[in-house]
């Protein structure tokens, strides 16, 4: 019998992590081809939709590495307003952003992943998005995760900075507690030791390798990771994607562009599409060890 931490023991008898604890993954659910929860699988692209031939030439460079899904943003908060229009981007291209989505879908085959970060942006961008992700600012944001709880497409909530696991469970259970049956939680680094006692005074968040573990404990929600925004180093994506990977992650979302320094958003952490390609096969060379 498993034995759970006493916080967890009290929420089990309460009856509030049913869903959780014993939820599997559909027998249905699958990113490309890969039997997610099974099947360890790589998304990539993007971190934002900049226009037409870059998303269409990203998704093509996504799947001829052996990725399983394209990201890419048509919807991006900043910490700051962005007051200038960028070659049609603000943050993000929007509603244009999400028909050149589904554009690349069509040249690629690759299913779409990507955020929305509102109820009402839920039915504009229904039809574009195959794998609907919840962003780190609205891991809390309970009117959101409650409409998707009330839809089936798949969706993947990212840990918000600060969550703890009850707060990372917590807001699983409530994806969970209608018709939803298809998430994945990704792991992106958090707020760790001050600047000062960290790698460089500029990293903003420290890597949470350990949670997959933790996680993997407590639930069967497939537990996924995101090496780019925990490092913010494009130098370091490698490394922690094989460390997550080894730890037991079930999968990997990662920032690829096709000229990663002149990425419109986040240009210090994404990698090129060869080194996108390199750690997918690194990836399957430790799987066959560790599997």
């Amino acid at each position: 019998m498993t034995k759970y931490p006493e916080f967890l023991n009290d929420l089990i008898r309460a009856g509030k992590l049913d869903n959780s604890l014993s939820y599997k993954p559909d027998d249905n659910f699958f990113i490309g081809d890969k039997k997610v929860g099974e099947d360890f699988f790589v998304i990539g692209g993007p971190c934002s939709v900049e226009g037409k031939e870059m998303i269409i030439n990203s998704a093509l460079s996504i799947k001829n590495s052996g990725g399983d899904a394209l990201r890419g943003g048509a919807y991006k908060p900043c910490t700051y307003p962005v007051k200038n229009n960028i070659n049609g981007w603000k943050e993000g291209m929007q509603e244009k952003g999400l028909e050149l989505l589904k554009e690349a879908r069509k040249a690629s085959g690759l299913e779409i992943v990507s955020e929305i970060m509102e109820p009402k942006q839920l039915e504009i961008a229904y039809d574009a998005i195959d794998i609907i992700q919840v962003g780190t600012r609205n891991f809390q944001n309970y009117s959101l995760l409650d409409e998707l709880a009330n839809q089936e497409k798949p969706v993947i909530l990212k840990r918000g900075t600060w969550a703890t696991i009850e707060e990372i469970l917590g807001a699983a259970e409530r994806l969970l507690s209608s018709k939803l049956r298809k998430v994945c939680i990704c792991l992106r680094g958090v707020i760790g030791a001050p600047p000062y006692r960290h790698i460089y005074k500029s990293t903003r968040w420290q890597p949470d390798i350990m949670m997959i573990c933790a996680l993997k404990e407590l639930c069967t929600i497939p537990v996924i990771y995101d090496p780019s925004h925990a490092t913010g180093k494009s130098s370091f994506v490698k490394s922690i994607s094989l460390a997550a990977n080894v730890a037991g992650a079930d999968g990997l979302i990662i920032e690829a562009h096709p000229d990663p320094q002149k990425s419109i958003s986040d240009p210090d952490q994404a990698i090129s599409f060869n080194e996108f390609g390199e750690i997918i096969k690194l990836c399957k060379k430790s799987q066959s060890l560790i599997r």
